[in-house]
């Protein structure tokens, strides 16, 4: 019991940060320990409770399993690239949407994850993250959905910068999923320094949705090492859910 309360006053505070954040305006740089932050308007009070308008899930409805299934679907923790490590965490535990692209924030429909975890492993000029996590509200699947549906944006700003969407990339069909999609960004392109280049897939199956990002230095670092750990991250989250 105690630890579903937890699990739930953790979803609210996320929701409160990606809104004090937008609040405070962004920063730059390379930050890829949370949630993304440029939200548009909720349509939801401060003190809505209806999980449609909030995006925060019901604990309580979502099946005792889906903890557990979003563990199993993180991979390594060693991953074979070399110079790659992981990052320690002082808690691999936080909820998020399941991408922040194009200003999605929480609400109207848009869930944050419920149970999510995540890994990091950095390398010179790279970083690497992955989070799962679950959606037992609807299918997460139409999580996917709802990301592919924003990229046509363009450009939005959030706390690393000024982005531009980049484009949907073609991702040969990974087995045991209902749906994937993958697409890149270029973040500070105009900036005084080099800008960054940041790859995202992701991957659904049933009530689990699973998310790898890549920050480099360069467009086809970022894209190679995102289209490296695809494969695994699907095989992980096939076996589990």
């Amino acid at each position: 019991m105690n630890r579903i309360v937890g699990r739930q006053l953790s979803a609210l505070a996320a929701v409160m940060g990606i809104l004090l954040t937008s609040a405070c305006g962004s920063n730059s740089g390379i930050s890829p320990t949370g949630g993304r932050e440029r939200p548009a308007t909720l349509s939801a009070g401060p003190y809505s409770t209806d999980p449609a308008k909030t995006g925060v899930q019901p604990l309580y409805d979502l099946s005792r399993e889906l903890d557990d299934q979003v563990g199993r679907a993180l991979i390594g923790p060693a991953l074979d690239i070399d110079g790659v490590t992981e990052v320690p965490l002082q808690s691999p535990y936080m909820d998020d949407l399941l991408s922040g692209v194009c200003g999605t924030q929480p609400g109207n429909g848009v869930y944050l994850s419920a149970f999510g975890q995540r890994r990091e492993w950095k390398a010179p000029h790279l970083r690497i993250q992955q989070f799962a996590g679950g959606w037992g509200v609807s299918p997460a699947a139409e999580a996917v959905a709802r990301v592919r549906g924003q990229l046509g944006c363009g450009t939005y700003r959030d706390r690393e910068g000024l982005h531009r969407i980049l484009g949907e990339r073609e991702l040969s069909r990974l087995s045991g999923l209902d749906d994937q999609l993958m697409f890149c960004e270029v973040i500070n392109e105009k900036g005084p320094d080099r800008p960054t280049y940041l790859c995202t897939v992701l991957v659904a199956r049933g009530e689990v949705a699973s998310r790898i990002q890549t920050w480099a230095a360069t467009a086809e670092r970022a894209e190679q090492v995102t289209r490296e750990l695809a494969a695994p991250a699907a095989q992980r989250l096939a076996a589990v859910s």
